[in-house]
């Protein structure tokens, strides 16, 4: 099959679909080699990520202590890596390089290394800051005490 253009002196130029077809592939290799090392030049793009995703694990925990009228903790165990909602088997495990702390809350800290912070049935929370960082860039979770409301600062 031949893609035809026509130009002034009525002869016929342009491409085969064979030409097309090797062109694109080409170009679709580059991208996929391309594409991860891109990632690799924004290096906060991961940390804003997680970040992100803590946030919604909040959002989450407030959510669910609203639907079902119990407390719901988020615990912080700095010693195992991980962030757990009570109630739920399921671990979110750190990225490597990534650290988390929880600041500014009324709750008090377990002997254990684990920060908690408390959502309860009507909104509210026990409030505090959860700082998520690696070596190079910070990211601020703010829950306020009085709505329980998530703020993410960039």
């Amino acid at each position: 099959m031949k893609l035809r253009t026509w130009s002034a002196g009525n002869k016929a130029t342009g491409f085969t679909l064979l030409e097309l077809l090797v062109v694109l592939t080409i170009a679709v290799l580059a991208l996929a080699v391309a594409l991860p090392r891109f990632a690799a030049l924004l290096p906060g793009a991961e940390l804003k990520s997680y970040s992100r995703q803590t946030a919604a694990l909040l959002r989450l925990a407030r959510s669910q202590a609203i639907a079902t009228g119990d407390v719901v903790i988020l615990s912080l165990d700095v010693k195992q890596r991980h962030t757990q909602l009570s109630g739920q088997a399921k671990e979110h495990a750190w990225p490597s390089g990534v650290t988390l702390s929880l600041k500014d809350t009324q709750t008090s800290r377990q002997p254990d290394g684990i920060a908690e912070l408390m959502f309860y049935p009507d909104g509210a929370s026990s409030g505090g800051t959860v700082r998520v960082a690696s070596d190079n860039r910070q990211f601020r979770i703010r829950v306020d005490w009085l709505t329980g409301r998530v703020y993410f600062d960039d």
